[in-house]
């Protein structure tokens, strides 16, 4: 109990170790940010002539060097309590391992009294288990009288055995007598050999019972050495632990309060020191600030070193922009903007993105198996498609990342042409051209199919109308468009002619890139019946346009 109870005083003094050093950290961090404030204010101050300060910038600077003083008091009040938790820690180090020792030295003490009494029991026992046998022997030899050593141990052994020998005896009277009958017959050999078996017997109990009596006294001897001298010492040690770590801990908070209260006296005293220390408090400070002088003399000041006022007007200056924030602030749109409006705008003949990705193809893509019928990832196909938004003409496709896949290019390019608005050949022209491929051309039975790609078979059929009136009309219907989107035609039509140019390596003849143009240059009408026949009819369109390219424009 009283090893608890020093326990308790021992944790006591290691919550007031923990709390002082929180306590000094607390007091050095607010010590260090209202020092760093303090100098960085005065640094911060505007003092252009010390010779002509206001008296508001005297006094605040007075204020402010208060607060370094409040600072540094503390400061100097963490340093202390952090001094005060290192030697209160230390010492409750010192007394938890007097504390150990002695409960060590205590539980030695136990450890070894209770294996002294555990070997005691052990002789006990054994010097029972002998005497048994001694008493089992003599009751067998029909109570012969024992020799010198019997008599001993038998006298020895009276005291420690006489409740367990005198049941025994009571048991086996009737035992006796059946024994003598048994071994009447011959008692010659059988009765000296139970006699030396008794003998031997008797010595055996009579070395157990020294051994027994031996221990006896050790364990009883160990046990008032104990009890009588060293638990005392031990008990008496622990109550002076405890009432030395109690006073301890009594003076450290003692100790702790005064500096407490003299640190907050300190502090008192810079806010208002006492009278006759000459120095004034914080309220006395701000005091002395004389507003209307320290206006007088600034006015003075500006009046004797102030210069000319310039009465000019302020001129205009407009902010130079980045070319990067010009293109986001006004980008030159080409995607949904009409074909006539653009080319006017950007003083073009044929639209950039089309000159740029064509230039493109042609140098890189030519020989690509399935140009302009794979696609390209869409992520960097719509990131072509916002840097052609922004401004096309810087653009370069010869150093774009996203080049490195001329699908990319050949997706932006069809992307385009599939938002122009009112597409690529005017709606006027969708008709004219449309008819010289009427429906009744097309294959029968597939007339109304929606399978864009079966609708090229059979392309050289000429029923109604002969090759030159074909041409013919193509060269005229072209004639009628607009001039932008004639020369944008023809600038397709010729790159597309350049592309099944090299159909040996990318597959890509008159008939394919029809089925891929077809739709993106003559849109199918707004009748959802008749979009797969009119998709048949404008790719038949576009490889005519592509197989007679020359002839027709030669026409025009």
């Amino acid at each position: 109990m009283l090893l608890d109870r020093s326990r308790q005083s021992l944790i006591s003094c290691k919550e007031t170790v923990a709390f002082l050093k929180s306590r000094a950290k607390v007091e050095e961090e607010y010590g260090r940010n209202l020092q760093k404030l303090a100098q960085h204010t005065l640094k911060s101050m505007d003092r252009p002539n010390p010779g002509h300060q206001s008296t508001q910038q005297a006094s605040w600077q007075r204020l402010v060097e208060s607060h370094e003083t409040l600072a540094s008091n503390r400061m100097k009040f963490s340093i202390t309590l952090s001094e005060m938790s290192d030697f209160l820690s230390n010492y409750v180090k010192s007394k938890e391992a007097i504390r150990r020792k002695l409960r060590d030295t205590e539980q030695r003490y136990q450890k070894a009294i209770e294996e002294s009494e555990s070997l005691l029991e052990k002789a006990r026992a054994k010097y029972e288990v002998q005497c048994t046998e001694w008493e089992r022997l003599l009751l067998k030899t029909g109570g012969g009288k024992p020799d010198g050593a019997f008599a001993s141990a038998a006298t020895s052994a009276s005291g420690a055995t006489h409740s367990t020998t005198s049941s025994a005896m009571t048991k086996t009277k009737n035992v006796s007598n059946a024994v003598s009958g048994i071994f009447g017959k011959h008692k010659g050999s059988t009765q000296e050999s139970l006699e030396r078996l008794g003998q031997e017997a008797g010595v055996k109990a009579k070395v157990a019972n020294e051994a027994y009596k031996r221990l006896l006294q050790q364990t009883n001897s160990m046990r008032r050495d104990f009890y009588d001298v060293q638990l005392p010492k031990i008990l008496a040690s622990v109550m002076g632990l405890i009432e030395e770590v109690d006073q301890f801990l009594k003076f450290s908070l003692g100790k702790y309060a005064y500096t407490y209260e003299s640190a907050i006296l300190a502090d008192a005293i810079t806010l208002k020191p006492m009278d006759g220390a000459g120095m004034p408090g914080m309220v006395e400070m701000v005091g002395e600030i004389d507003s209307k002088a320290d206006l007088d003399a600034y006015l003075m000041a500006t009046a004797k070193h102030g210069g000319r006022i310039n009465r000019a007007s302020i001129p205009y200056k407009e902010y130079e922009m980045s070319t990067a924030a010009r293109l986001y602030a006004s980008p030159k749109r080409i995607f949904g903007v009409p074909l006539d409006a653009q080319l006017e705008r950007d003083q073009q003949q044929v639209p950039l993105i089309i000159v740029k990705c064509a230039d493109a193809v042609e140098a890189f893509g030519l020989q690509n198996e399935g140009i302009y019928r794979q696609s390209g990832q869409s992520s960097q196909v719509n990131k072509l498609r916002n840097e052609f938004d922004l401004d096309a003409e810087v653009v370069d496709l010869q150093v774009n990342a996203c080049t490195s896949d001329v699908n990319n290019v050949t997706g932006v390019l069809k992307m385009y042409l599939r938002e122009l608005p009112g597409g690529l050949i005017p709606v006027a022209q969708h008709g004219v051209m449309l008819s010289y491929f009427p429906v009744e051309d097309l294959e029968p039975g597939i007339a109304a199919s929606a399978d864009a790609a079966t609708a090229m078979q059979d392309y050289d059929r000429d029923q109604d109308l002969g090759l030159a009136q074909r041409i013919s009309g193509m060269a005229n219907a072209i004639r009628s468009m607009p001039l932008p989107n004639r020369n944008t035609l023809a600038f397709l039509l010729a790159h597309l002619d350049k592309v099944q140019a090299f159909q040996e390596f990318n597959m890509m003849n008159s008939e394919n890139l029809s089925i891929v143009f077809g739709p993106t240059i003559l849109p199918a009408g707004n009748n959802p019946a008749n979009a797969a026949v009119d998709i048949r009819r404008s790719a038949k369109v576009v490889r005519f346009m592509l197989d007679n390219r020359r002839a027709i424009f030669d026409a025009v």
